[in-house]
């Protein structure tokens, strides 16, 4: 099996969503959160390809030409600074649906935060233009300071050092074993869309 990490946003060109109190950048948690879900799946025997880059059709076709069986997109939400909660955007096939609610089920246990749900995004880049069951995680909203604070308590992310913490143990420990159910029941088009340009 091979998954496709996305780490949201380009960290040399576009911050993604900030918190000016903490001095965070969204761009900084995805990379750090990706790097440490990609460690945890290669030594448990799953190929990972790894892309963050604000040209997402270049991230699309990268994830389509290396066949990679699974697409997962990490974000950190952003509103005003009260909005909480960890959500996951999903395209509606049924390879989408079904890895969204397992990662959306451990990350709402794990770290206990409002329970936003999976949301039907099918016109979303990511999750419009790659082939494989893919999903857009919205992990907390960096904006708010509890909602970051329960999230660091894990370990996450120590100040540009990838942790070992629950999140990131929990999504990497569905990809390496649950997910292999999704990936063996995909539908024969593998639940995704073909390119558009």
């Amino acid at each position: 099996m091979k998954v496709y990490l996305n780490a949201g946003h380009d960290r040399q060109l576009d911050p993604g969503a900030v918190n000016r109190r903490l001095n965070l950048r969204e761009c900084d948690a995805a990379y750090e959160l990706a790097l440490g879900v990609q460690q945890y799946l290669e030594r448990n025997g799953i190929a990972v390809v790894f892309g963050q880059d604000d040209d997402l059709y270049h991230i699309c076709d990268q994830a389509n030409q290396t066949e990679c069986d699974l697409f997962v997109s990490i974000h950190f939400n952003a509103y005003n600074g009260r909005a909480s909660g960890t959500e996951t955007l999903i395209s509606g096939s049924t390879g989408s649906l079904m890895l969204g609610h397992c990662i959306q089920t451990n990350l709402k246990a794990v770290l206990n935060l409002p329970n936003r749900g999976l949301k039907e995004r099918p016109g979303l880049f990511v999750l419009r233009n790659t082939v494989m069951p893919a999903v857009l995680v919205e992990v907390c909203f960096i904006d708010n300071d509890f909602d970051w604070r329960r999230y660091d308590a894990h370990g996450c992310m120590r100040r540009g050092r990838p942790g070992q913490g629950g999140p990131l143990r929990t999504v990497g420990h569905y990809l390496s074993g649950p997910c292999d159910m999704v990936w063996r029941m995909r539908p024969a088009n593998g639940g995704g869309a073909r390119l558009q340009t």
